[in-house]
């Protein structure tokens, strides 16, 4: 949903500390009839983790709660699932996810892309030298996933005087061979005329559906597009090829543009100005770049641990719940049981954005065993795809 104000914090995870060799016949007994996941957790829990095994200071180690107290555990990050996520916290550009190729530097010289307070803000004067595609912005790098939702943060400080294209757009492409591609804009295509959201496409060579004329639905600007974050959401569903594009307004999903079908053979992101109207003072700014896997087929996977004794689990961690619920709240987000490997892959609600702050409880039938945290900070929380472990021995009830 729009962010007001954005957190810009470090990841939250535990990490181990330090690891030490194993002797050979203990490392045998915990891989038997363990699956892969649980095989890596085995391993890295018998060393310990200084971090889960040091209680807090407001908590006690505890075997299980006492009267209706639920213990609790901090969850092991073992694997993103998100594909690119960018705060722009750092003092430049970072190389390592995006460039800014020939096309969109020579097209607008001198319209540039810079960190700006914690921003990307693509920002200077326009002087096109041609009237279509003066683009001037950022270009991911490249990824395989097709099956895919990017979401991020706008704010459009441009005035939209004159009779041109003024246009601010997130797009997301599979070019360039063949260059297909889905975007959302805020902007105007030609006319004198007040500036909205609208989407267009290119599903066939050379077919720039909305690039001439609006598609409907669009809507009008709210006015507040200079001072206030406004989310937008570009989804891609790699099974079907259909696209659908929203604006997030007090937290629904405003479809932008019509549904669409466009085929991906891979996807990256193009954060970009569009401007053909001279001497106009372009600036925009975007915030919290998230491409991450669509939840309707990428489960987060979380992994319950007790330890090993005899040749099996100390407790049973197979045929257990695990929920998954929005932080502070009873929504449920997603539910699963545990294989024998104690892994659960609980396939997360499509109308959610990501990352999320989130509540995980294991429970075994009605009875509540343990419960971890998730915590949202930036661009780091819960993504679909995620892989989480919750290590049974390291609960801990909370002090009264």
């Amino acid at each position: 949903m729009p962010f007001g104000v954005h957190e810009k914090n470090a990841k939250y995870r535990r990490v181990s500390s330090h690891l030490f060799a194993l002797p050979e016949f203990l490392i045998g007994v915990f891989l038997i009839r363990m699956s892969t996941i649980a095989r890596m957790l085995s391993v890295v829990a018998f060393v310990g983790n200084a971090a889960l095994a040091a209680a807090r200071a407001d908590e006690v180690a505890a075997p299980a709660g006492t009267g209706n107290e639920i213990p609790v555990v901090d969850p092991f990050f073992m694997l993103s699932g998100a594909l690119l996520k960018d705060g722009f916290n750092g003092p430049e550009l970072d190389t390592n996810l995006w460039s800014r190729p020939p096309w969109l530097v020579e097209n607008h010289k001198t319209i540039g892309a810079r960190i700006e307070s914690g921003h990307l803000v693509i920002s200077g004067p326009s002087h096109p030298e041609k009237q279509h595609h003066q683009y001037a912005g950022v270009i991911s790098k490249y990824f395989r996933d097709t099956d895919v939702v990017l979401a991020a943060e706008v704010q459009v400080q441009s005035p939209f005087g004159g009779n041109g294209r003024i246009q601010h757009m997130v797009h997301l492409c599979s070019g360039d061979y063949p260059d297909f591609f889905t975007e959302i804009i805020f902007g105007k295509i030609a006319a004198f005329e007040q500036p909205r959201w609208h989407a267009a496409y290119l599903a066939k060579v050379w077919e720039y559906s909305g690039y001439g004329d609006y598609l409907e639905p669009t809507r009008a600007g709210t006015g507040s597009e200079a001072t206030t974050w406004h989310t937008v959401v570009l989804t891609h569903d790699g099974t079907t090829s259909k696209s659908q594009n929203y604006l997030v307004v007090d937290g629904k999903w405003i479809p932008i543009g019509p549904s669409h079908t466009v085929r991906f053979n891979h996807t990256h992101i193009e954060l970009k100005v569009d401007v053909n109207v001279p001497d106009v003072p372009v600036h925009m700014a975007v915030d919290d770049v998230r491409l991450y896997p669509n939840p309707a087929h990428n489960p987060v996977t979380i992994v319950v641990y007790t330890g090993v004794s005899g040749n099996k689990p100390k407790l049973p961690i197979h045929d257990q719940k695990v929920q998954i619920f929005e932080d502070g709240s009873t929504r449920l987000l997603g539910e699963a049981m545990t294989d024998e490997g104690g892994e659960a892959r609980v396939s997360l609600r499509r109308d959610v954005l990501f990352p999320v702050a989130a509540t995980i409880t294991v429970s075994d039938d009605a009875t509540p065993i343990v419960q971890a945290r998730i915590l949202r900070q930036g661009v780091d929380g819960l993504y679909p795809g995620d892989v989480w472990a919750l290590d049974l021995r390291h609960k801990r009830v909370r002090k009264p």
